[in-house]
């Protein structure tokens, strides 16, 4: 499969999902809500909620106490409504009104000093997991120039609906549920594809 200017093999990336599930269980219940995805959108999809900040904080978005009150008071409460918690970025065509729409509410989380795309990404991937990937350093290096804003949103829309990508993904979630029960990655079978996505971008960015 090819994730930004990387690519990597079906066999190769359950291996790694497996490292990551083994050394993250904090972050997979915790941030992703697993097993179940329980909470998706968080306690109040609509809103900013000190849970919120406090799961992403479980991610390593390291907040700061400045932070904290900014983002409870952002008036977003109207971007939140206008944006499905199931809505997927597959469907955000770069024009359409879903694209618009995430765009819209990425830019009510824009221009507080100190508060960058990773930690952005990490909470507006909380509240609509299925529509914002979380973006690091790695993935970063993965994506290289288009790593932030609507042409990073542009770039993980076309990885995620490559035909071979698809289908590629299709197996993993199959061999991922098919894991044994005391295997941890068996939780991945129930993530978006996006943030299959998301660990797999971030470990490749991390390994050149």
């Amino acid at each position: 499969m090819n994730i930004g200017t990387r690519k990597i093999v079906v066999d190769e990336a359950i291996a790694q999902l497996r490292l990551y599930a083994e050394t993250n269980g904090a972050v997979l219940r915790y941030y992703d809500g697993l097993p179940g995805m329980t909470c998706v959108g968080g306690s109040d999809p609509n809103r900013i909620t000190l849970e919120d900040l406090a799961r992403t904080m479980v991610i390593g978005s390291d907040l700061r106490a400045m932070d904290i009150p900014w983002l409870l008071e952002v008036d977003a409460d109207k971007e939140l409504a206008a944006i499905p918690v199931d809505a997927r970025l597959e469907d955000a065509t770069a024009g359409s009104e879903l694209f618009d729409a995430a765009m819209a509410l990425d830019e009510k989380f824009t221009g507080h000093r100190g508060f960058g795309h990773a930690k952005k990404s990490k909470l507006l991937h909380l509240k609509r997991p299925y529509l914002y990937p979380v973006t690091d350093s790695f993935i970063r290096m993965t994506y290289g120039s288009a790593s932030a804003g609507a042409e990073f949103l542009t770039a993980v829309h076309n990885d995620l609906v490559n035909p071979a990508n698809v289908r590629d993904f299709k197996l993993l979630q199959v061999r991922l549920i098919a894991e044994p029960p005391t295997s941890a990655a068996r939780l991945l079978g129930e993530v978006p594809t996006l943030r299959l996505l998301d660990i797999l971008a971030s470990l490749l960015g991390e390994a050149k």
